[in-house]
């Protein structure tokens, strides 16, 4: 039955390679029904587990600002203010 899971797995990571296994489990489903296979979600967590190809989250890259675009950059027009204007400002 874990053979049968894991190849029905492999060529369906073989299209869609970061897949999840809920997503897996929901794509598979017929081919499960068909090969008259029963695997719950919590079954198909374990298989994929033990053969170690469960998705890990990917890290989070930081994002920043990109000061070098192509559209059209306004002065500050604070910093050319006098200093005396700038609580006026409301900042």
């Amino acid at each position: 039955m874990v053979s049968q899971v894991m190849d029905l797995v492999k060529e369906e990571r073989r299209d869609q390679p970061r897949v999840g296994t809920r997503k897996l489990l929901k794509a598979l489903r017929h081919s499960f029904e068909i090969e008259n296979i029963k695997v719950g979600r919590d079954c198909l967590f374990d298989i994929l587990r033990q053969y170690n190809m469960l998705i890990r989250k990917k890290k989070a890259s930081c994002k920043t600002t990109n000061s070098f675009h192509h559209f059209y950059k306004y002065n500050n027009l604070v910093r050319i203010l006098c200093n005396s204007a700038k609580p006026s400002m409301g900042i």
